[in-house]
């Protein structure tokens, strides 16, 4: 039988040791990479909180914001308090508040099923390409994630221990989630509990009055969103928060790019929660195979009804993007623990086998994609690095020949050192090179560096926020050539611009001092032709840093 401690000897405990605190490290490392895009835009947010002291009303490029309600733009705000405007600082408190979620998911498991589910529970969120590279790439679905994990553990040990206690923890989770995203957050708990309750059919506990309170708490909870969203927008930024905002999404109406691909999240799934992917598509055939055959327990209806009702939705809605699973990563991972648990504890099955020959197939991928990441597409210079893989490929070999009596060890190390060795060389590598034509941080860091205390720096047309967070003072958005005279008509002007507006730049009476010039490809839009080597240089824009005399 297989035994109840995850590994079995003093050496696999060491061995996972190292693996974890190099997981560490690459956490670490992801805390001072550059940020752009959405990430650029909320830590610009965070830094208009600080500056302003206003924690309710939300602002950027002077206007104000309704998109996202607040939590994590709170957390990166007091990481500026402590650390300063810069990345570490706004990045430090939603990574740390996304290891809480690491715990609460631990704890979900426990609550659930046991001790054992809980570790691989830990394990799998922990160590899969998802939670890595939103640790680096910080959006509201980290916390959206941390604080769902949160309110489904309270939630459900209310429904086993019927504490009043984890009812209000419950339902104040919840309102965390809302004060992360939005209605969103309310979703996967709500539909988790409503099908635990029909499947246990205690239908008097569905229709209780006390639900009212835990909705009340929940209000509460996000009022600070609602009281900002009124300041600034009056009842329309109410209406946004609770209908405009989701339905805008369901049906497109609010998204640049609609998608009709109801199967997006599926094969999502396959990258995005990577090194688990395959095996989880495996353990989501064994759940549904047991509701078809009625042999499912309130507690499976707990995970699968807050995981599919959810899904369902976000499926057939025009806009999708990866950061919509977050809400289901959680259960994703109690429910892929669950059937690890049973596919582990019998390593003479069929069912073994066939899980573990998947997630071999997994590892090996995993190494070709390495192979293929460090050696072709962004080969690396520095011997430590080949010394760190080398060191790995050593380490994975040695789990597999030496592991045999250790099930949990030789079926979970191999998978998590791999996945950490791809984001190990994105965030110490891979990024950092990358990030050199996200021009408009380069430009940001000119302007720093050269200013005078009278100088502007303006944002003329271009699309994304990176100047915003990055430029020393307060930055301004200049729409088109009219306001270009407007404003820029003096001589302490530095003016961000594509190719394209650098015409109008030049058309004004204000004569120009310098004109910076940089490569540029944005982060979000690299695409094939920047990723592959020989097309790279091709697949490049010019952007202007232009300083006016």
């Amino acid at each position: 039988m297989y035994q109840n401690k995850l590994f079995n000897t003093k050496q696999n405990q060491v061995i996972f040791l190292i693996i974890l605190a190099f997981a560490l490290l690459t956490y670490f490392i992801g805390l001072f990479v550059d940020v752009a895009g959405d990430a650029a835009k909320y830590a610009a947010i965070a830094k208009n909180i600080f500056r302003s002291g206003d924690f309710i009303n939300l602002t950027i490029q002077g206007q104000a914001y309704d998109q996202k309600p607040p939590f994590m733009f709170w957390l990166s705000t007091f990481g500026y308090f402590l650390f300063g405007e810069n990345n570490f600082g706004f990045k430090f408190f939603p990574v740390l508040y996304s290891f809480f979620g690491i715990f609460c998911t631990y704890k979900l498991g426990q609550s659930l099923y046991n001790k054992r589910v809980a570790t691989y529970s830990a394990l799998l969120i922990s160590f899969s390409v998802f939670y890595f590279l939103y640790n680096i790439d910080i959006h509201t679905d980290l916390v959206l994630l941390s604080n769902i994990a949160f309110s489904l553990w309270q939630l459900y040990e209310y429904i086993k221990r019927r504490k009043a206690i984890n009812f209000i923890l419950g339902f104040f989770g919840v309102g965390l989630a809302m004060l992360s995203k939005g209605p969103i957050g309310a979703f996967v708990p709500a539909f988790a509990l409503i099908s635990y309750l029909i499947a246990s059919k205690d239908f008097k506990q569905l229709v209780h009055p006390k639900w009212i309170l835990g909705i009340l708490i929940s209000l509460l909870t996000v009022s600070p969103a609602l009281l900002g969203l009124y300041n600034q927008l009056g009842t329309e930024g109410i209406k946004f928060f609770f209908w405009t905002n989701n339905t805008g999404r369901i049906v497109g109406s609010i998204v640049a790019d609609r998608n009709t691909d109801y199967f997006f999240y599926l094969h999502t799934l396959l990258y995005i929660y990577a090194p688990w992917g395959f095996a989880l598509m495996f353990a989501i055939f064994y759940d549904f195979k047991a509701l078809f055959k009625k042999q499912l327990k309130p507690t499976g209806y707990y995970v699968l009804g807050g995981i599919w009702l959810f899904f369902i939705i976000i499926s057939i809605a025009k806009g999708k993007s990866p950061n919509y699973l977050s809400a289901l990563i959680p259960l994703f991972s109690v429910m892929l623990a669950k059937q690890l648990s049973n596919f582990l504890e019998n390593p003479g099955s069929r069912l073994f086998k066939t899980i573990s020959i998947i997630q071999l197939v997994t590892v090996i991928l995993l190494w070709v994609f390495i192979v293929l990441l460090v050696g072709y597409l962004f080969p690396i210079k520095q011997i430590f690095f080949y010394l760190v893989f080398a060191a790995g490929l050593a380490l994975t070999i040695f789990i597999y020949r030496k592991a045999n009596s250790d099930i949990a060890m030789k079926f979970f190390a191999p998978s998590i050192l791999a996945v950490t060795l791809i984001m190990f060389s994105i965030n110490a590598n891979i990024l950092p090179y990358i990030l050199q034509f996200q021009s408009s941080i380069v430009a940001s860091r000119i302007f720093n560096e050269n200013e005078n205390s009278d100088a502007q720096l303006y944002n003329y047309d271009y699309e994304q926020f990176e100047l915003f967070f990055y430029g020393k003072d307060r930055v301004i958005h200049i729409a088109d050539s009219i306001e270009l005279k407007e404003k820029c008509d003096n001589s302490k002007a530095w003016i961000y611009c594509y190719e394209k507006r650098l015409k109008d730049v030049e058309a004004l009476e204000t004569p120009i001092d310098t004109i910076y010039q940089f490569k540029h490809r944005g982060i979000y839009n690299m695409g094939v032709p920047f990723i592959l080597p020989a097309n790279r240089e091709a697949s490049f824009e010019n952007t202007y840093l232009v300083k006016l005399k």
